[in-house]
C-alpha cells in the first residue's frame, strides 16, 4: 500500500510527520472494520501476559516507571470505540468513520505510538476487503528508542499473530 493513502487520513498524517518507526501489515477477509480491530486489540494468547511482565519490568529499569496497560481487557464489534477521543484499551481514538479507517493514538513517557487501519474492498470479489494495519512510533527520549527496538520484534510478531488469528477465524466462520 502507498503511504500517501494513510496520510490522506488527517490523524495519521500528522502522527506520521516525524515518525522514528512505521510499519503496515495487511491481509484480506470479509469482517467489518470495528470485527477486525475488536478482534486484534483483543488478541491475547497465554504468551502475551509473559510479555506484558517483561514490558513493565523493562520500562522499570529504563526509568519510565510502570505502565498501566495489563493487556487483560477485551473488546467486540459493538464495545469497539470510534469517537474522537473516547478510550481503547490503552490507546484513545483520534479518529475513525467506523467503516474505512480508525486511528488511535498511545502516549507515554518514553514514546508515543499510533495505531491504524484502513480497509479497502477488494475488486471483483464480493465481500472481501484488504485490511492495512499501519504502526506509527516516535521516540520521546533516549529510553524510548532503546525500548522499542528492545521490543520491535516482538511487536512484529504480535501484531501478524493478532492479523492472522483475527482473519483465519474469520475464514473459518464464513466457510
Amino acid at each position: 500500500m502507498d503511504m500517501n493513502e494513510f496520510k490522506q487520513t488527517p490523524a495519521l498524517a500528522e502522527y506520521l510527520d516525524g515518525a522514528d518507526h512505521v510499519d503496515v501489515k495487511s491481509g484480506t477477509g470479509t469482517l467489518s472494520l470495528r470485527e477486525f480491530m475488536a478482534g486484534v486489540l483483543s488478541y491475547q494468547p497465554g504468551w502475551m501476559q509473559i510479555l506484558w511482565r517483561i514490558r513493565v519490568w523493562l520500562l522499570r529499569i529504563l526509568g519510565q516507571g510502570k505502565s498501566d496497560a495489563t493487556g487483560k481487557d477485551r473488546l467486540t464489534a459493538e464495545t469497539l470505540p470510534v469517537e474522537a477521543g473516547q478510550e481503547a484499551l490503552f490507546f484513545t481514538v483520534a479518529d475513525s468513520d467506523g467503516e474505512t479507517y480508525w486511528v488511535a493514538i498511545g502516549e507515554e513517557s518514553h514514546l508515543g505510538a499510533a495505531l491504524g487501519v484502513l480497509v479497502q474492498p477488494q475488486d471483483g470479489q464480493e465481500g472481501m476487503k484488504q485490511f492495512h494495519l499501519i504502526t506509527v512510533v516516535r521516540y520521546r527520549n533516549w529510553a524510548g528508542s532503546i525500548y522499542f527496538n528492545l521490543i520491535r520484534p516482538f511487536h512484529h510478531l504480535i501484531i501478524s499473530a493478532a492479523m492472522k488469528s483475527v482473519l483465519q477465524t474469520n475464514k473459518a466462520v464464513n466457510h
